[in-house]
């Protein structure tokens, strides 16, 4: 059975904000997955990465971000890709979950597109209609991810019943490094920490998501929050976010 976190989860969340920003001691020392007292998570970018932004079209704020108004006056519908600002950013899963979050007062036709620079056509597309909220692809066995290679991947959305569409795009390298890969074996109290610090964002973003919806702590949504800041994506993840009960 799915319980469902929306405007409670979104007046809890104001609550704690106003909480921590009150009280040093408890931010020095905050609990978070599995109960364990330790410092928040804090992202270190990759110095073995590109900086270059992130391309889109229709508009920019921070990380990844596009609108469709051509006179930037109406809010929808936009999207915000969950990554850095930054061309390049590094996971350890051959078929990670990429993810966005999108702004719509309708139900928005999207395209998702997986490109290699070795090959001349996408190597995998999707085909996704949704509302406002998260949305995530995560690559089938067929898109799997070779180490060392540099894919883009590109969100294309519909404007004006088709007439244009904006697109935003960022890169995703897998790394097999040993040292990062080994992440994986620790606690999940320290899993997130441990990407965010090894400059590992796709893994970061994936371990809190996941460990949100399976335990529904708050200090963990607080934690999304705080690392999507970081990464001056910050939208309302926390309405779209379930967990198992």
């Amino acid at each position: 059975m799915r319980k469902i976190h929306a405007l409670g989860a979104l007046l809890m969340l104001t609550a704690w904000s106003g909480n921590l920003e009150s009280a040093n001691t408890f931010t020095a020392a905050r609990f978070r997955i599995g109960s364990t007292a330790q410092a928040e998570v804090r992202w270190t970018p990759n110095p073995d990465r590109g900086s270059a932004s992130s391309s889109m079209s229709g508009g920019r704020r921070g990380a990844p971000f596009a609108v469709c108004a051509l006179d930037h006056s109406q809010p929808d519908p936009a999207i915000t890709l969950l990554v850095p600002d930054g061309d390049l950013h590094i996971t350890t899963e051959a078929q990670p979950t990429l993810s966005w979050f999108l702004e719509s007062d309708s139900v928005v036709s999207m395209e998702f597109m997986l490109s290699s620079p070795a090959q001349p056509d996408p190597i995998y597309t999707k085909q996704i209609q949704a509302e406002t909220g998260l949305v995530e692809v995560s690559l089938p066995a067929s898109a799997e991810l070779e180490p060392g290679v540099a894919y883009r991947w590109t969100v294309f959305v519909e404007c004006d019943g088709g007439d244009y569409a904006i697109h935003a795009s960022s890169r995703v390298e897998r790394t097999d490094d040993a040292d990062i890969v080994a992440v994986a074996a620790m606690p999940l109290s320290e899993r997130a920490d441990a990407y965010a610090a090894k400059g590992v964002w796709y893994d970061a973003l994936n371990t809190l998501v996941s460990a949100y919806r399976q335990e529904g702590e708050m200090t963990t949504l607080l934690d999304i929050r705080d690392l999507l800041k970081q990464a001056d994506a910050e939208v309302p993840l926390e309405l779209s976010l379930a967990t198992e009960s």
